[in-house]
């Protein structure tokens, strides 16, 4: 199964159920897909969830949805960090109850592909 590498501040939310919107600057094919949610810099399996759709998010989903993505910075400010920002609906989210790490590949950023869990406390 493959990870999607997230920031600890974001990570906690959509644990939490608060956040159920991924904001990105690119489409995935992995709508669908049960992933690995993983904490940046740390190494940690955090939870699992499954992308249950994609799509370009518009001015008007950015604030009709703002609830939903957690984010505070206006529409204009997300479109000078993405061309072309995406909503990646997260659903199914079932935290891990134990502490798992995974081996970080090199030059990872967005995506570990098949992670490989090296220790389950």
């Amino acid at each position: 199964m493959d990870g999607l590498i997230i920031k600890k501040k974001w990570l906690d939310l959509i644990v939490n159920g608060k956040k159920t919107i991924e904001i990105r600057g690119s489409d995935t094919k992995k709508e669908g897909e049960k992933i690995y949610l993983l904490e940046s810099g740390t190494h940690k399996i955090v939870a699992t969830a499954v992308i249950s759709a994609t799509y370009p998010i518009s001015c008007s989903d950015w604030s009709e949805e703002r609830e939903e993505h957690c984010v505070d910075i206006s529409y204009s400010d997300l479109k000078k960090r993405y061309k072309t920002p995406y909503a990646w609906v997260l659903s199914d989210v079932t935290p891990i109850k134990d502490i798992w790490y995974y081996k970080h590949p090199q030059g990872a950023v967005i995506w570990v592909k098949n992670v490989e869990v090296v220790n389950k406390n």
